[in-house]
């Protein structure tokens, strides 16, 4: 753990609602921001930020933290990662922490060696003459050189060893550069480059560090690809990645709806002319974890792919995942022989934002598909575009949205409404393509019990840790429970006899009581504090609070009193049982003193 003066500045430079907001889409409500969970399944947003005592809570699963619980949580990062990343956002010197476990190093020796080689790559395409063909290149695809700054492009010389020599001069270990995919190991020993006499693409995580690179031929050779992408490693795996989504997510979420594009070029032209909310899956077809990105993001897509028949078919199949995701997709129909790039550097942006003004809704676009594959006057034909098109409408989670494609396909193809309802039922208990999508399951979550007396008070004591004065020699440590907030009650009460209250409950988080695990104390903080948030008399709330805690206790000793009178007077015992009456008599007058 770090000390608390370097926790304190990080996040008080640092917005919990701006680095939530760059994870997800928040929606504002009253003083705070709701959205949807990203950390379990759900419809109704239950997630709430509350940017005035920078913490988050959700109703729904119980998770709650500050901006580093949620970084550590969503991230899945340990806590001095999640505090260097932070640190990083915060423009403050990243502390040192020992300890680190092994995968860790080496992680942190792949991020090194790719910023490390993407900087090489840029440098040699701004300042190398061997790049002047690359220069050319790009300047011909309407890039200008401020462009290849924005986005870090670079270039591999025409060699077989550049990038292996200059990383053994930074002291990279050769191992390092076969693991990054930088280098491919010879079969008699040594290494050689991978990406030779290509313009270089970075590609960047959904945090903007480069874990792998694309390169692109200068003059296509039949021999060789054309695109060439690293290989998959453990910080890059093709199919959980979207390309440029560091950059586009702040126009994704405010402009509530994501392009999506095919491959590198597609991204750079529409970007570096103004659609800032562009992300490219990179040529290959859309994954359920590529559909769980945007998702966080917006629930509104419009996907242009090339005007081929290979880049329908990957429409095609990405249609449904975003159904499944309860998302609403539409369809850009690119004229025949164009792509984003190549319409735009051509007619202008303005063609391309007829494209997406035009663009149609999945069922027209698949159905237009389908009925240009198949003829709807033939049976075969109708045969095969229902068995195409009732999986889709399947996924539609609306029931009127699914009634109106179910009426529509039977005007198209001259089938009875009927007939489609029953071959609809017939795909839902025959298919096995109807297993719900291990993302979109919802679990039953157990409801959070309400708060109890001794919770809410320790909120609005975590809320403002000097109200303790408040409630000092009014309430003794033996009436709280809840040995969580006894513990809380304790440092509270030690920090005022010792005169350093903390002035928030900041260093609260990163402690939790002994015995309680931290993932489940920080949740209940987040409750605690999120209750204390929403009452308004909070004076008159502490007095209530220790009344009923005063209250409870009593009951519980009179009730305690009760059962031991009882056996007295069964055993006979009437000194005992006169002890207990008088006893019993004396608790209910205090209390009564006490409510007057």
């Amino acid at each position: 753990m770090i000390s608390h003066p370097a926790l304190q500045e990080i996040q008080d430079r640092l917005s919990i609602v701006d680095l939530i907001g760059g994870y997800l889409s928040l929606k504002k409500a009253g003083r705070n921001f709701k959205g949807l969970c990203p950390f379990h399944p759900e419809k109704t947003p239950s997630f709430v930020v509350y940017p005035d005592k920078q913490f988050f809570i959700c109703y729904g699963c119980g998770v709650g933290g500050d901006l580093i619980t949620f970084v550590m949580k969503h991230e899945h990062l340990e806590f001095p990662e999640a505090v260097e990343l932070l640190a990083r956002k915060a423009g403050v010197e990243a502390p040192r922490f020992g300890g680190r476990s092994a995968s860790s190093e080496a992680s942190g020796g792949l991020y090194r060696v790719h910023e490390w080689a993407a900087r090489l790559y840029h440098e040699l395409l701004i300042q190398s003459p061997e790049a002047k063909e690359a220069r050319a290149y790009l300047e011909k695809r309407g890039l200008d050189p401020a462009t290849w700054e924005t986005f870090q492009l670079g270039y591999a010389p025409d060699r077989w060893d550049h990038l292996s020599r200059g990383a053994e001069k930074e002291g990279f270990n050769p191992g390092l550069l076969e693991q990054a995919g930088l280098s491919i190991r010879k079969e008699g020993g040594g290494s050689y480059d991978r990406f030779r006499n290509r313009v270089i693409f970075p590609i960047w995580d959904a945090r903007g560090r480069v874990i792998a690179f694309s390169g692109r031929l200068i003059e296509d050779d039949p021999k060789s690809p054309k695109y060439m992408n690293s290989p998959e490693t453990e910080l890059y795996v093709k199919g959980k990645v979207l390309y440029g989504l560091h950059l586009a997510a702040p126009q994704i979420r405010e402009q509530d709806f994501c392009i999506v594009v095919e491959g590198n070029m597609d991204w750079v032209t529409p970007t570096s002319r103004g659609f800032r909310n562009v992300v490219a899956s990179m040529g290959t077809a859309l994954t359920e974890a590529q559909v769980k990105l945007i998702r966080r993001l917006t629930r509104n897509v419009v996907i242009v792919y090339d005007g081929d028949s290979a880049g329908q078919a990957a429409t095609l199949r990405g249609l449904d995942l975003f159904l499944q995701a309860e998302m609403r997709v539409r369809v850009a129909v690119l004229p025949a022989g164009t792509d984003p790039d190549s319409l735009i550097r051509k007619q202008g942006v303005e063609a391309f934002a007829g494209v997406l003004k035009e663009c149609k809704e999945l069922f027209d676009y698949k159905l237009g598909g389908l009925t240009r594959q198949w003829n709807p006057k033939e049976l075969e034909g109708r045969i095969g575009i229902c068995q195409e098109m009732l999986p889709t409408i399947k996924r539609v989670p609306n029931a009127i949205q699914r009634g109106e494609y179910i009426r529509r396909l039977a005007e198209i193809l001259g089938i009875p409404e009927g007939l489609l309802w029953k071959e609809l039922e017939r795909v839902k208990l025959q298919t096995a393509d109807w297993k719900p999508s291990a993302m979109l399951k919802m679990p039953a979550l157990p409801r959070l019990a309400p708060l109890s007396p001794e919770e809410v008070l320790a909120g609005l004591l975590l809320e403002d840790p000097s109200r303790i004065g408040q409630v000092e020699g009014r309430i003794e440590l033996e009436d709280c429970r809840d040995p969580e907030v006894r513990r809380v009650i304790e440092r509270l009460l030690e920090g005022l006899r010792e005169g350093n209250l903390p002035d928030n409950p900041r260093e609260f988080w990163k402690q939790p009581p002994p015995g309680s695990g931290e993932g489940a104390w920080e949740g209940r903080m987040a409750r605690w504090l999120a209750e204390a948030d929403s009452i308004e008399d909070k004076e008159r709330a502490m007095d209530e609070l220790v009344a009923r805690i005063h209250a409870s206790r009593h009951q519980e000793s009179v009730e305690g009193l009760r059962v031991s009178l009882r056996q007295a007077e069964e055993l006979g015992n009437e000194p005992e049982s006169n002890r207990l009456i008088a006893e019993i008599n004396r608790l209910v007058k205090v209390q009564a003193a006490r409510q007057a």
